[in-house]
């Protein structure tokens, strides 16, 4: 594991932290990426496959796109969560589902589920006062013991759950309001556009709160744009969680 960026800190005359951060440039190209490969890329081989030779091979391109990326992360060696095994044991079960029925409402359906229990699991833990958020950020962000204490103080892992566990919510209604009132093919359209621009706008709100968060603590961030970009570590905590199954790869379709 590279040094942790976070603990590149220091204290300024006047009692300030300052925390050097990668630049914006290389982040944003890296955000862009992301999206063109977990998001953009197999939508674009569903729906052609969709189109060309129907539901069922289009959903097992799509798995297979998705197996070969997990493969090669593990030949690799890079780190794979728990939570993206899950997610291929469970696509393992939409496409066996797809193929006994044929049906794409059950096909798109299945996926909802998931989304409602992760926002049910994020509003009850921040309700309980023990955010699993502030557990799975240690998971992408090697935060330091000071760190995680002053955004615990500020109950910043709180509001993050609230505002992921509403994305979450809004997603999964979404999805079942277009399954129930637009076409197949529309409905891959429009939640490939609206997918993308929900997650964007909790991952900006996010990264506001962290930055209020942070001022509110005196604590100042520098952007250090010559820095390259680690794909090992996420600059904040804002920026870890476009989906909960990520690690370079996310659920396909």
């Amino acid at each position: 594991m590279v040094d942790s960026l976070v603990e590149r800190s220091a204290v300024t005359p006047v009692g300030t932290r300052v925390i050097d951060m990668p630049g914006w440039r290389p982040i944003l190209r890296h955000v862009l990426t992301r999206v063109v490969l977990v998001s953009v890329l197999p939508m674009v081989i569903f729906y052609t496959s969709l189109s060309f030779f129907g539901l069922r091979t289009g959903a097992l391109v799509t798995a297979t796109l998705y197996y070969c990326g997990l493969l090669s992360r593990l030949l690799r060696r890079k780190p794979v969560l728990a939570a993206t095994l899950f997610t291929a044991g469970f696509l393992a079960l939409r496409i066996v589902v797809v193929f006994c029925t044929g049906s794409a409402f059950l096909y798109f359906i299945q996926p909802v589920i998931g989304t409602v229990a992760v926002a049910t699991v994020f509003a009850t833990s921040a309700l309980a006062g023990r955010p699993v958020l502030d557990r799975l950020a240690h998971e992408f962000c090697p935060l330091t013991s000071e760190m995680s204490k002053e955004l615990r103080q500020a109950r910043f892992f709180d509001w993050l759950s609230i505002v992921w566990a509403t994305t979450y919510c809004v997603n999964a209604v979404g999805t079942i309001w277009l399954l129930t009132n637009a076409s197949l093919n529309g409905f891959i359209v429009i939640k490939s556009v609206l997918g993308p621009v929900i997650t964007v706008g909790a991952v900006v709100t996010s990264y506001v709160i962290f930055r209020v968060t942070m001022r509110q603590h005196d604590v100042r961030l520098r952007w250090a744009h010559h820095q390259a970009w680690s794909t090992r570590v996420v600059p904040s905590p804002a920026g870890l969680l476009s989906r909960p199954d990520s690690a370079g790869l996310t659920q396909p379709a």
